[in-house]
């Protein structure tokens, strides 16, 4: 299951590498890594940075898809133990343990939340929940990256080989903004480890923490692939680059989509 498991190593890059990070001082939602804050100096402040799936992202292949994708829904919709597409809840010991090798679990967990959704027409957010049960409901932890994103042109002629599309659309996403929150002590000494390089980050237990986030942009092909006619999971398709868009697929990360 390594291959799939690629995006969480990209994930766990950008935990350490994002620059920036504020508290916010308003109740937000659940998927905005909600409780109460205080405003802070090492950070810029945003207002909110959302999770919650909404809208639609149109132009991708000249198709139009939304929800929530994953590379994990795969082994939910083929009956694996431990993944519920339902809930989107892995506890599968076995992921667990190779999520874990990449990115460090906080201590205790049994559980985790780890997709994309789309939040508008022109933005998705990464999210990252931890779990101390094995139903995802007693939470240690919450991350959340949103990206703005820009759809570019299609390209065709694209190398099938190992089943790959032969066309995709150009997309350029850059991050936002990131918001996160620990619910537990196992969640704060994770929050202070991952993001060490924060001087004077002290995060407090149930408090939320929203800043602005500046990143280089990030170059891909995105191919989409609606199956809904043939009763199997809808696919994103991704090759991504850091410095332009790529010519074809090389190694591409394949994402279902919840059923």
């Amino acid at each position: 299951m390594s291959k799939t498991y690629f995006l969480l190593a990209m994930i766990g890059c950008i935990i350490v590498t994002i620059s920036s990070c504020a508290k916010e001082k308003e109740e937000t939602s659940d998927d905005d890594a909600s409780s109460s804050s205080s405003s802070s100096s090492w950070c810029t402040e945003v207002s909110s940075c959302s999770a919650t799936p909404s809208g639609s992202i149109t132009g991708v292949d000249n198709d139009t898809f939304s929800g929530v994708f994953s590379g994990f829904h795969v082994y939910g919709d083929n009956g694996t133990s431990g993944f519920d597409n339902d809930t989107d809840c892995v506890s599968n010991a076995d992921a667990l343990g190779d999520v874990n090798s990449k990115m460090t679990l906080p201590t205790g967990t049994n559980s985790i939340i780890l997709n994309n959704a789309v939040t508008s027409s022109s933005s998705f957010a990464e999210r990252i929940y931890t779990y101390s049960d094995t139903s995802c409901s007693t939470e240690i932890t919450t991350v959340v990256f949103s990206y703005n994103l820009t759809v570019g042109d299609n390209v065709s002629g694209l190398t099938t080989s190992g089943g790959n599309p032969s066309t995709a659309t150009e997309v350029t996403y850059t991050q936002s903004c990131g918001a996160i929150k620990a619910s537990s002590d196992a969640g704060v000494t994770w929050l202070k480890t991952v993001f060490s390089d924060w001087s004077g980050f002290d995060p407090a237990v149930g408090t939320s923490y929203k800043c602005e986030a500046t990143d280089s942009p990030k170059y891909a092909l995105w191919s989409y692939r609606d199956n809904s006619s043939l009763s199997t999971p809808s696919m994103l398709v991704e090759e991504k680059s850091s410095s332009a868009h790529p010519s074809d697929w090389s190694d591409p990360d394949h994402m279902t989509f919840i059923p």
